[in-house]
């Protein structure tokens, strides 16, 4: 995936140290862990690459990317095609039909470029490139339900709520629910 406008790009990311550095600094930040991964978790270098590095290298279905705004690293995406996925995971979703269904995460690691508006281009940016070059008919994706940043953007992007996900996700020693969002392939914003 690489979508290029004046501002965004997005890239895959590479088996390589600089990247591998960047997701460092990034999975550290107790700004970006209080809503990712969190506090109580960080990534040291050794385990940014155990974790990300069979990503870069096609060995799991998550597609790492890394992506950026005025030509500056700021943060990271991946996408995954739910069935591709173990069978447990997708479960999760609590979906009847997972047949062309992809998932998405995505967060900005560099905190002073919250609240502009930012992560809403890089979105939309993905989600025309996973509707337009692969067999998508609906994304969707998992916040929290106190990351009322986050479900504003994804509500900008055209994600509608469409479930309570009770005890979702492990964040800081206790299970978070989260909202299943989605967007379908026909909701055009334009």
């Amino acid at each position: 995936m690489l979508t290029i406008t004046d501002e965004i790009k997005i890239r895959p990311m590479q088996d390589h140290k600089h990247d591998y550095l960047l997701m460092e600094k990034w999975r550290t930040d107790e700004k970006v862990l209080k809503f990712y991964g969190g506090r109580d978790y960080p990534y040291n270098l050794a385990k940014v690459i155990k974790t990300y590095k069979p990503r870069i290298l096609g060995k799991e279905p998550l597609i790492p990317c890394i992506f950026s705004y005025q030509n500056i690293a700021i943060g990271y995406l991946q996408y995954y095609e739910l069935n591709k996925l173990p069978q447990y995971i997708r479960e999760m979703y609590s979906l009847e039909d997972t047949n062309h269904v992809y998932g998405i995460d995505l967060f900005i690691g560099e905190t002073q470029y919250w609240n502009q508006g930012i992560g809403t281009k890089v979105l939309s940016s993905a989600i025309d490139y996973i509707f337009s070059q692969l067999p998508a008919v609906k994304i969707v994706i998992d916040p929290h339900v106190k990351n009322f940043r986050a479900i504003r953007c994804y509500e900008k992007c055209g994600f509608v709520k469409v479930k309570l996900l009770p005890c979702h996700d492990l964040l800081e020693g206790k299970y978070q629910d989260c909202w299943l969002m989605e967007r379908e392939r026909n909701n055009s914003l334009h």
